[in-house]
């Protein structure tokens, strides 16, 4: 109800008792869409809201120009005086009248609100926005009439008998706005879904009642902010000047100034809309990573299922070495002890075997793998739910920056909080491989140099694809718990070999040492250094998923 226009008449009302009379010294803006009249360092400033959730008109008694991201507007009304305070006789426009018949129309339209200065023809002078598009044209005033009669009503709802009450009383009384008019039905005892032709005589008197109250009512505002009940912190339900019944089952905080409560209101509105956000933000995060790991346990859980033939291979192969004789070389298969045993015609019998206790060997491994990959994505999956489920109950600033101490290496894990944050700030390309361990990887020569200079610690793990140009690759070892494991190190030779000239070969041999073992020659191109006591790891170029 902030721009309702009872609230407004009654704002209007205020201002033009104590801002009448007053010079205008300076008009500035400092935040997106809000505009500043400043009347002295001594008295309060007119605050307008042009946001489109936010329009606003209120006295501020305190308000400090900043001395940077200021920028001053509508400079042709300073050193004007305020001559009256008027509001539109029905319409959400309030008027500054100023000397030399100059006049400021402030516009509260939603979206579409704005604030112009305007000549004694109606021609915009200038604007607060728009003001190469507006310029120039006339300023477009309403005539509508206000009408207060409930007998009205009668008349209004016969004629149109398939709306609904609340459509037709808003179009009957387009000044009360949707939440007086649910304060009248709400009195009234009628449900707001309730069609007009519903709507009898003794419903239509308990209307007409309601109606009447409300509009004495309106004629001595009383300013309030209707505070949510049972919430850690205050967040604002409504604004209003008349008590809302329909809202049982929030408190009223009192104001005897309409400024001071249209204030708290924003103010409030503002705290707990950034609070809100941050922790909606977090929550996106969490449940996404939450889902990813779901994913990948039901990925990992096929892969486990489909890695369980190494006693099959390990059963042909000893097939083959106990019936060597049996085995006709260059064959495509062979039967044996009832099994079908496929083989590779190049290879002699012998080969067959080992490449069998090979393939037995490969699929253990590949097993073992997968089930340690699914334990570790069990319990990623399990804490991100956990920490899920208990961030869900913050709900004041400090209970989320407490829930994000105290959880601060998990989140860590899932690249959350503030150290994330500081990495999306890096000028590498970031990663999180197995065991939450980060891996940065140079953008070009003069970048590689970067990372691997000043970026790296001496035990950080170094990568780079042999024989050809490429990223350097750098796994932080202290990123994540414990030692990196053979799985974290591959992922990062994956990157590394991702990031050359290799990228499209199905294996890619990757160097590996510790960063102090690699060092740049003076005089050297940028890119280029010198490694020793390298590991050679044959790597498939890939990032890891996410």
């Amino acid at each position: 109800m902030l721009t309702n226009y009872y609230t407004l008449s009654y704002v209007v009302s205020s201002l033009d008792s104590r801002i009448t009379g007053l010079t205008v010294e300076a008009t500035f803006s400092q935040e997106r869409d809000h505009l500043v009249f400043s009347f002295g360092r001594t008295t309060p400033a007119l605050v307008v809201s042009c946001a489109a959730a936010e329009n606003a008109l209120y006295l501020h008694p305190a308000f400090s120009r900043s001395k940077r991201n200021s920028a001053d507007v509508l400079k042709d009304i300073w050193g004007k005086r305020v001559k009256s305070v008027l509001m539109h006789p029905s319409d959400r426009v309030v008027t500054l009248e100023l000397d030399a018949a100059a006049r400021v129309d402030i516009q509260l339209f939603g979206a579409k609100a704005n604030v112009l200065l305007v000549d004694v023809e109606g021609v915009i002078v200038d604007a607060f926005k728009r003001a190469r598009e507006l310029v120039g044209s006339k300023v477009e005033s309403r005539t509508n009439k206000l009408f207060y009669d409930t007998t009205l009503l009668d008349a209004s709802l016969i004629g149109d008998p398939s709306a609904s009450i609340v459509s037709a009383l808003k179009k009957l009384y387009p000044t009360l706005g949707t939440t007086l008019v649910k304060e009248v039905l709400h009195r009234s005892q009628v449900p707001s879904t309730r069609g007009v032709s519903e709507i009898d005589q003794e419903i239509l008197g308990r209307i007409k009642r309601a109606l009447r109250q409300v509009m004495i009512e309106l004629a001595s505002p009383d300013p309030r902010v209707y505070i949510q009940d049972g919430g850690k912190v205050e967040t604002p339900v409504a604004f209003s000047i008349v008590q809302l019944d329909h809202l049982e089952h929030a408190t009223d905080k009192r104001f005897d100034d309409v400024h001071e409560a249209i204030r708290f209101y924003i103010s409030r509105e503002r705290a707990t809309s950034a609070v809100s956000q941050k922790k909606n933000a977090m929550l996106t995060k969490l449940r996404l990573q939450r889902d990813r790991a779901l994913r990948s346990m039901r990925a990992a859980e096929s892969d486990l299922q489909g890695s369980t033939r190494a006693e099959e291979y390990e059963s042909f192969g000893s097939l083959l070495m106990t019936n060597l004789g049996a085995v006709e070389r260059g064959a495509k298969k062979a039967r044996l002890d009832n099994a079908d045993i496929p083989l590779e015609p190049h290879l002699s019998p012998v080969q067959n075997a080992q490449r069998y206790f090979e393939k037995a060997k490969k699929s253990r491994a590949a097993r073992q793998d997968a089930s340690d990959r699914l334990k570790e994505l069990r319990a990623s999956a399990t804490l991100a739910g956990a920490l899920v489920e208990s961030f869900v109950e913050a709900q004041t600033k400090e209970e989320i920056q407490e829930f994000v101490a105290q959880h601060e290496s998990e989140l860590e894990g899932f690249g959350i909080g503030k150290k994330a944050e500081e990495r999306a700030q890096l000028p590498f390309r970031t990663f999180v491989v197995d065991g939450g361990f980060q891996v940065w990887a140079g953008k070009s020569s003069a970048n590689n140099d970067l990372l691997t200079m000043k970026h790296a610690a001496p035990n950080d793990l170094w990568f780079h694809a042999r024989g050809s140009s490429g990223s350097h690759v750098v796994l932080k070892v202290r990123s994540g718990k414990g030692e990196p494991g053979k799985r974290a190190k591959e992922q990062a030779a994956g990157i590394a070999a991702y990031y050359s000239r290799m990228k499209n070969a199905k294996m890619v041999p990757v160097a590996m040492t510790e960063r102090k073992y690699v060092r740049k020659p003076k005089g050297a191109p940028a890119g280029t250094v010198v490694i020793e006591r390298e590991k050679v790891i044959f790597a498939e170029p890939a990032l890891p998923k996410p």
